[in-house]
């Protein structure tokens, strides 16, 4: 039996017992703006922001890790409101859901 092989061997018995102590959940935060004058883009990452500071919040006050995200894709939904105030100024409102993943 060769090197590779036995060491091959050997990691996946080992395998389990990693794999069981490691636990991960996501953790649901939401933000909202309230109405601001800025963007459409720039009220949307607030109210992620905001909502990713409240998801983390959520994971550490279990005792958790907050991880960091790793990877391409979306980080989370953003919902938006538009008016406009007497001037005819445009005004966003944002909300944001991120769900964080916390290691245990």
């Amino acid at each position: 039996m060769g090197v590779v092989l036995r060491a091959s061997i050997a990691g996946l018995a080992l395998l389990p017992l990693f794999a069981a102590g490691a636990g991960a959940s996501e953790y649901s935060g939401w933000g909202d703006t309230g109405w601001v004058y800025e963007s459409k883009s720039a009220c949307c990452n607030d109210a992620l922001a905001i909502a990713t500071r409240y998801s983390k919040l959520a994971c550490t006050n279990t005792g958790g890790r907050p991880s960091p995200f790793v990877g391409a894709g979306q980080r989370g939904t953003c919902t938006w409101q538009l008016t406009q105030d007497a001037d005819g100024n445009t005004m966003y409102r944002c909300s944001g859901e991120v769900a964080e993943w916390c290691d245990q």
